[in-house]
């Protein structure tokens, strides 16, 4: 799927015996940029279906500002929930950075196409901590994006494992599908978002 400037694609599954998962993906475009997160909904099935679609909501409804104040503004809105963990990556399309803020057992690479066929890697770190329960105090951190580079969060029901394991060449939708297969732990819900940056030139970001 194409999101100006940016294409992507994603894979999850809920843990086994459930037929909801705890975990969701957003992809929000806002005027220059997209909004990329993972959340996790401590536990699972319905219950934490519930509280990641109310971070999910909070995302959706501002994707411009920055993670920090977003992961902030989840926080409040979470406030007395079994919480959740929480990865949001905001790109600049048009600038070619990203920022990002992480709170819990999520992950986030950035992979990097370098000459002679050798990828370089970046990992996103978040902080310990849980949204609406126990909240760290945020640094968001920037990160200059080149033509290609591929941006691959997961939710902690995926092995950190993957990391090391990527064909950061393959379609967003194989890369995830493919971490997905390999790395998913069958005893939690498991969800892969994977995009490339394809540059302003195309996107429709006006």
């Amino acid at each position: 799927m194409n999101q100006g400037g940016v294409v992507w694609g994603h894979a999850a599954r809920p843990i086994r015996g459930e037929s909801e998962s705890g975990d969701l993906d957003v992809v929000a475009p806002f005027d220059g940029g997209v909004l990329l997160a993972v959340i996790d909904g401590l536990g699972h099935g319905h219950e934490a279906a519930v509280v990641a679609a109310a971070a999910a909501r909070v995302l959706v409804a501002d994707p411009a500002q920055s993670p920090t104040a977003l992961a902030d503004r989840c926080h409040e809105e979470l406030r007395g929930s079994r919480g959740v963990a929480l990865l949001i990556v905001s790109l600049s399309i048009r600038a070619g950075q990203c920022s990002w803020s992480g709170v819990g057992n999520v992950e986030g690479v950035r992979y990097r196409r370098r000459p002679a066929f050798a990828t370089s890697r970046d990992h996103l770190i978040s902080a310990p901590g849980v949204v609406g329960y126990r909240m760290p105090t945020l640094r968001e951190r920037w990160i200059d994006l080149a033509l290609d580079d591929v941006l691959v969060l997961a939710t902690d029901g995926v092995s950190p494992r993957f990391a090391e394991d990527i064909v950061a060449d393959d379609a967003p939708e194989a890369m995830a599908c493919e971490i997905l297969m390999r790395h998913g732990r069958p005893s939690d819900d498991a969800l892969v978002l994977v995009a490339r940056y394809a540059g302003a030139a195309q996107g429709a970001l006006g």
